[in-house]
Formats: C-alpha cells, structure tokens, sequence
C-alpha cells in the first residue's frame, strides 16, 4: 500500500499540513526541529509526493499549451517555428511542465484560449504570432492569463511577445555586401504582408540609405516566398538593361530560385553577381555555391520564450515586449570577392 502524507506526518508527530509546507519549501514559522523530523520520517517511509495532487493543491496545472498553425505543408513554409518550439519545449520539461500542441487560426484562437482560460486547464501559453488576433489580445489584457507570443504582432497591442530583429538582419546582410565592393544591390522578398520580409527589407533599405549606393525601386522585387517566385523575379530584374550586381534575398525557399535563374542566365556567382539570403536552414548551405547568409538563432529563441513564460506563471502581473536573440553573419563564396576599384 502506497504510503501518504498522513503517514508521515504520523511518523513526525506533526500534521499533514505542516510535511506539506516542508516538502514544499514553505518552512517560515516551523521549527528546525520539526524540519528535520519530517525529513527523517520522509526517507525512512520512503515517501515520494503525488505530483497531480500537489499541483492540485497548488492550482497549478504544470501544463503549457503552444497554439499555431498546423496546416497543411507548415513544416516547409515555416520551418523555424518548430526549431522555436524544441527550444521551448527543452526548458519546460526541465522545469516539469509538460508542452501540448495545438492547431489554431486567427479566427479560431480565442475561443481556444477562453476554453483553456476557463476549465484552467493549462497555466500559460505560447502562441506564434500568425494565429494572433484583436479580439486575443483584448481577452489576454483583461485575464492576465500567463502568456508569449512568439513574434511581434502586426498592430499595437499589450500582449507579451519576443520577436527577432529582422530590420537589424536586413543591415547586416545590406552592410556586408557594400563591405564586399557591390554597389547595384537587389532584394527579393515575399508579399508585403510578409512581416518577416518586410522587415528585412527595412533594414536593407536603411543600410544602403546611409551609404552612397541607396536601394533603387526597380530593384525591389516582391512575390509569394516559393522558389518557382525567385526563379520568376530573378529572372526579371537580370532582363533589365541596368541590371544589380548583387542580390538578397528574404528566406532560402526565394534563394533557391534565385540561384537557379542565375545559373540559367550565364552568371557566375560570386564573380558576375553576389547572393545572400538569411538563415541557414534549410538550402543556403547545400546550393552552389553555398549561401552566405544572416543566420538566427531561433532555438535559443524558444528557450528564452520559455523561460520568460515560467517567470510570468510565477508572476502574472510582468509584461515583456522585446526583440530578442543575435544575428550571426556567416560568410560564404557567394558574397567572397574581390573589391572593384571605384
């Protein structure tokens, strides 16, 4: 027969109450004496606590729920939120939480969260920044109910939320081709409704604003984020008399194209034309030439969302709304040449 609290505080001559305090750390007011007697008996019984039971008492759940698109082909349009989630995950279980998935859209998320909210069913949640809606954040700001969500939203809000400079990316990869010797820089880009991109693309265009060479509109090229759309665009801006000498592009699905275009048309990359993307996963490392690129961090992304998140189920009342984790250049032979002469 399984042994109890009752058990203990029998063999301690205290109460369960009191071996519940002790066992939790909550010893203020309790003797030493007594301490020390609800540890003894604790090991000689071989007593382990019920975890269920004792998050129960503590109302607490020590489950987190992760809310985000599950649709069809997710994992290749967005293969880093999975890299976020097993930075998270790693954190979470190492505290004793479990991590439960689910899918869910902009029109579906906040009757998930008020059903979770209300049957208490979890302590907190992640939620990426695609599934985020106005009705969401106003129903987080009135609850408090622990959460981060994983990118910035797109409209001024009081929800928590730890995103990646991208605007920062977007300088570093402008920088490092002005660094190289290209002047005639190009970018190709997902839809502007593309956060990620669009944000790249406001750090490039602050980057080449501040130097000699500023980004020229007909050098901007925007599509869906699929390499048949980088073939497509590539393909446009080098059908042009006046044409760039070097191109970033937003994410590695929009590179592969491009590098396909590239080769198609008789350039020689780094030589004729520079490429550079950002991220190293999934292609930029296996294309030829290998990709520079700017690459991100985006497990330790996940580890420090989980981190922020346990703080929060601590302590509902903290708010966090930050950029978070560094960029890292990584240079490769298709940006490597060398300098031309002004």
């Amino acid at each position: 027969m399984a042994v109890t609290i009752k058990d203990v505080a029998r063999a301690a001559n205290t109460s369960a109450t009191t071996v519940s305090r002790v066992i939790n750390n909550q010893c203020y007011s309790i003797s030493q004496e007594t301490i020390d007697r609800v540890h003894q008996a604790v090991r000689e019984l071989n007593y382990h606590p019920n975890a269920r039971a004792r998050d129960f008492a503590r109302q607490s759940t020590r489950t987190v729920l992760w809310l985000c698109s599950l649709r069809p082909n997710a994992a290749f349009e967005n293969p880093h939120m999975f890299e976020i989630l097993s930075g998270a995950e790693s954190i979470l279980t190492g505290k004793g939480y479990r991590l439960l998935v689910r899918n869910a859209d902009t029109t579906s998320v906040t009757a998930i969260v008020e059903e979770a909210y209300a049957s208490q069913e979890v302590d907190g949640l992640l939620i990426h920044a695609s599934v985020v809606s106005r009705p969401l954040s106003a129903m987080l700001t009135r609850t408090r109910f622990p959460h981060v969500v994983l990118g910035k939203p797109d409209f001024e809000s009081q929800m928590c939320w730890i995103d990646i400079n991208n605007v920062l990316s977007g300088d570093i990869a402008a920088n490092h081709l002005l660094e190289e010797g290209y002047k005639k820089i190009a970018f190709i880009g997902g839809r502007e409704s593309d956060r990620i991109s669009s944000h790249r693309l406001d750090g490039v265009r602050q980057a080449l604003a501040a130097s000699a060479h500023p980004l020229q509109e007909q050098f901007i090229w925007l599509g869906e984020s699929t390499p048949q759309e980088g073939k497509r665009m590539a393909e446009g801006l080098f059908a042009m008399a006046d044409r760039p000498d070097a191109v970033i592009c937003a994410n590695n699905s929009l590179a592969l194209g491009c590098v396909e275009a590239i080769g198609r048309l008789g350039l020689r990359i780094p030589r004729d034309v520079g490429v550079m993307t950002f991220d190293n996963y999934p292609y930029a490392n296996m294309m030829n030439p290998p990709l520079t690129v700017v690459d991100i961090d985006v497990y330790d992304m996940g580890v420090q969302a989980g981190r922020t998140l346990l703080q929060m189920i601590g302590k509902k009342n903290q708010q966090v709304q930050t950029y978070t984790t560094t960029s890292n250049l990584i240079v490769r032979a298709s940006t490597r040449r060398e300098r031309r002469k002004s």
